[in-house]
């Protein structure tokens, strides 16, 4: 199935609200952004663990979504972050990439950046195929 970015931008209700927008969205490479707003923030500068986290497990779910086969659906079973840098402002880039594609499990790789192109955050994420 198809979509157009903006269509994603709309799919995802929790993404839409954390003002997640995707600029590229492939079965090989999905990557949204996330403006650093003051709502979004922990109790000091920088952009709160959870949106990272957050957006990482956004970009990771739909790479998976898009490679499952028709009738199928999809679901996070566990998440490793790795919180390297804050990211104070700006906007964070988050980069999904698929590690292995099989039957049953999607093994996926998120790397999220800051406007300088710093590693800030790095995931391991695992979804598995749930028959619908």
């Amino acid at each position: 199935m198809d979509f157009t970015l903006e269509q994603l931008d709309e799919a995802i209700p929790f993404a839409k609200h954390l003002g997640v927008k995707f600029s590229k969205a492939t079965p090989e490479e999905v990557v949204a952004t996330l403006e650093v707003r003051q709502e979004l923030r922990n109790g000091s500068t920088a952009l709160h663990g959870g949106v990272l986290m957050g957006l990482a497990d956004t970009v990771a779910s739909t790479c998976a979504f898009l490679n499952l086969p028709a009738g199928v659906g999809t679901t996070t079973t566990d998440a490793t972050s790795r919180f390297l840098r804050p990211i104070t402002d700006g906007f964070a880039t988050a980069t999904a990439v698929p590690l292995k594609v099989g039957r049953t499990l999607i093994i996926l790789e998120v790397e999220v950046r800051d406007d300088h192109g710093k590693l800030a955050v790095k995931t391991s994420q695992t979804q598995i195929v749930l028959n619908r």
